[in-house]
């Protein structure tokens, strides 16, 4: 089958599913990997083999206009992103840049690490897929090759890249020695050493599978990142993720935290919010899960959808006009129109890809203009935030 073919059997739905499941049962646990871990390398593998056709035939997912968006001065050939931790070393981003409106590569550290500790040929998992109810929860603590692999791809291919799809660059500052003086020393050091590559960066500190994240979700560090940004990368887009309300009715003291945080990146210069992140669960007590490498984990897929929409809502009616990504559970197209309605600008997906494939870009973008009709997305978008402030 030649490459061409590839791409076609890949937005089939039905080829997908059955190439998930050729894929689960080919490869199982190893020492070192679980499964899901294994056959998301392999499918990366197979979309860099894709690379060329994805670039020619870019038209499937970009084919008009028509959902062109512009933000400030930035414009997006559709809104569909793809999240971070998908690329997480920079390896990617070229043949997606033809698929997505924004690539997010990353999360990148500026030291290789290997990520929490597992062992599934003993039972003990860092990443645990769920077919029944299209999630995934995982620990597995920003394995990274680290910024100097992280430039080397960055350099190899960004030339080959759409430059007409947004390139965000999520980084993080943590080390091993927990300190915030080195947080902000490494997070300067990945800015300054990727900034000529990037269109973006996320400030990524609300991942719960580290437990130092939940030190340092401040005011004051948001601060110092902004500041460090604002000195090293003045023109780039600056957005910050934020992690999802613990529940979908929330204490006021926990939504009050979030808001002030983004006050607080908006008024310091940052450009857009993503919302959110995997929402942090007791594995066990939720799901019956005993082989799993923490106590907690993260969780994404369709489940998080409810929470996505709950914080899409909350942020939007405080910033009317801070462009919000939604990202967390869009695993069809009519969930993007309502999280447009609900305040989003923009999406971002991987779970959801992992699930239904390269289509489901395609089925948002289709469902977009659809319920648009004549209408653009940056008009409906300027009608919407007009309608809300009145």
């Amino acid at each position: 089958m030649n490459r061409f073919n590839l791409v076609s059997a890949s937005l089939n739905p039905v080829i997908f599913s059955l190439y998930r499941k050729y894929m689960y049962l080919r490869y199982n646990d190893t020492k070192n990997y679980s499964q899901g871990e294994i056959i998301h390398e392999k499918s990366k593998k197979h979309l860099l083999y894709l690379s060329k056709s994805l670039k020619s035939h870019s038209n499937y997912f970009q084919s008009d206009d028509s959902n062109k968006i512009i933000i400030k001065t930035h414009e997006f050939p559709n809104p569909v992103g793809l999240a971070s931790g998908f690329d997480k070393n920079c390896e990617l981003f070229a043949p997606m840049s033809y698929v997505f409106g924004l690539v997010t590569i990353g999360t990148v550290l500026k030291n290789e690490n290997p990520g929490n500790i597992q062992k599934p040929k003993d039972g003990i998992k860092r990443l645990i897929v769920n077919p029944n109810n299209k999630s995934i929860i995982n620990s597995q603590g920003y394995p990274s090759l680290g910024l100097d692999y992280a430039v080397d791809q960055l350099k190899k291919n960004h030339k080959n890249r759409n430059r007409k799809s947004k390139l965000i660059l999520s980084f993080s500052g943590v080390s091993n020695s927990r300190s915030i003086d080195d947080l902000l020393t490494n997070s300067e050091e990945i800015i300054k050493a990727t900034h000529e590559y990037v269109d973006g960066y996320e400030d990524s500190r609300s991942s719960p599978n580290t437990e130092f994240n939940k030190l340092i979700q401040t005011e004051d560090i948001t601060s110092s990142i902004m500041s460090i940004l604002n000195s090293h990368a003045p023109s780039k887009l600056k957005l910050l993720k934020i992690s999802p309300y613990s529940s979908i009715d929330p204490p006021k003291d926990e939504i009050k935290n979030k808001l002030q945080l983004i006050e607080q990146f908006h008024e310091s210069g940052g450009d857009m919010v993503i919302l959110n992140n995997s929402l942090s669960i007791n594995v066990k007590e939720t799901y019956n899960i005993s082989n799993f490498n923490k106590k907690n984990g993260g969780l994404s897929g369709d489940p998080l959808y409810p929470y996505t929409e709950k914080l899409v809502e909350s942020v939007h009616q405080k910033f009317k006009n801070l462009p919000i990504i939604a990202c967390g559970g869009i695993t069809n197209g009519q969930k993007a129109w309502n999280l447009l309605n609900k305040g989003a600008s923009l999406f971002e997906i991987y779970s959801g890809m992992t699930f239904y494939g390269l289509n489901l870009i395609i089925q948002i973008n289709n469902t977009l203009k659809s319920q648009l009709s004549d209408s653009s997305i940056n008009a409906f978008l300027n009608k919407r935030n007009k309608n809300n402030l009145i």
